[in-house]
């Protein structure tokens, strides 16, 4: 009878373990809300990117720029100079930390991939910019190659450390021009950010998620679910299977359910991409942070971003465009 009992007991416990598992799997998961890489597009050359130095565990190096597929060659680095200067909202104009000016002209080669014309490969350099401060305020980077200079945007947030707390929410609406673009010539060129990545850590089985987030007017979530060949199936993703779903939680008690608009599943069948729309017209003249669920069936997690990725018409700088520009 003792041992009926004890096996009853037993049951009861595992039964309640099983429950509370289920449950706080069903819960979203909190996530490091520390972004990966800020993308532009790469159609053109030179090629940038800027990365908070996450993957590498070296947030506290600084902002991260990369400028890739440079056509002017390693014999134009050998006599010329590439210069990269960062400027804040408030007018501060930034030079790049002691070591990032040593890297700025210090090229490497990359793959075959950016061969020139010549026959010879295109450069790439990097350096790093000191974190701003803590706020939500747009930055702008400008880099001269030559006669030509390229003013790459930085969405409003992503200029301070990743790693401090969250700031407030502040008054202020979409992103403006820094004072020193009010002026610009022939050979300046805008370059605004295509979109964010966030990386959201692996699900089960050798499967990964990650988000890309644009805000073009609305906002649009990529949301990608990867398999690593090297640790389950090699079968290819169902197109409707594991459904995701996306929304939208504002600090104001806002929630707005993204709209799935597109499924697309890569040729090699490893990667599948879920394209959400998102539908913000909250109080334009706030700046504040939100937090971007995605559901993968049963699994939620939760990414929280700046406004700057999500309300309307807050993604890029669009009013007061300079007239040379």
């Amino acid at each position: 009878m003792k041992a009926k009992l004890l096996l009853c007991l037993a049951l009861i416990f595992s039964i309640h373990l099983f429950a509370s598992e289920v449950a706080a799997n069903r819960q979203p998961q909190a996530l490091a809300s520390i972004w990966k890489f800020i993308n532009y597009p790469r159609s053109n050359a030179p090629e940038f990117l800027i990365s908070s130095g996450k993957q590498w565990n070296q947030v506290s190096r600084g902002l991260r720029l990369d400028i890739m597929s440079i056509q002017q060659g390693f014999w134009f680095l050998k006599t010329n100079a590439i210069t990269a200067r960062l400027y804040r909202a408030n007018g501060e104009i930034v030079e790049p930390t002691a070591e990032g000016k040593g890297l700025l002209n210090a090229p490497t080669s990359i793959s075959s991939a950016a061969v020139l014309p010549d026959g010879g490969y295109a450069p790439q350099v990097m350096t790093y910019f000191p974190w701003g401060p803590n706020a939500l305020k747009e930055a702008w980077i400008a880099v001269t190659i030559g006669p030509e200079r390229y003013w790459l945007e930085i969405p409003y947030g992503f200029d301070r450390n990743p790693g401090d707390p969250l700031p407030p929410a502040a008054p202020g609406g979409p992103p403006t021009f820094a004072r020193s673009m009010q002026s610009l010539a022939e050979h300046d060129h805008l370059v605004q950010w295509q979109n964010v990545d966030y990386d959201l850590g692996q699900l089960e089985n050798g499967r990964y998620l990650s988000l890309k987030q644009s805000n073009p007017f609305d906002a649009n979530s990529e949301v990608v679910l990867y398999k690593d060949p090297g640790q389950g199936s090699w079968q290819s993703w169902s197109l409707f299977s594991p459904r995701t779903v996306v929304r939208l939680l504002d600090t104001g008690g806002t929630e707005v359910n993204g709209r799935c608009v597109n499924l697309h599943l890569g040729n090699d069948g490893l990667r599948r991409t879920d394209t959400f729309y998102i539908v913000d017209r909250g109080a334009k003249n706030t700046r504040c942070w939100g937090r971007i669920e995605i559901s993968v069936d049963d699994q939620t997690n939760q990414v929280t971003v700046p406004s700057s990725l999500y309300k309307y018409t807050h993604g890029h700088a669009l009013t007061n465009t300079p007239a040379k520009l």
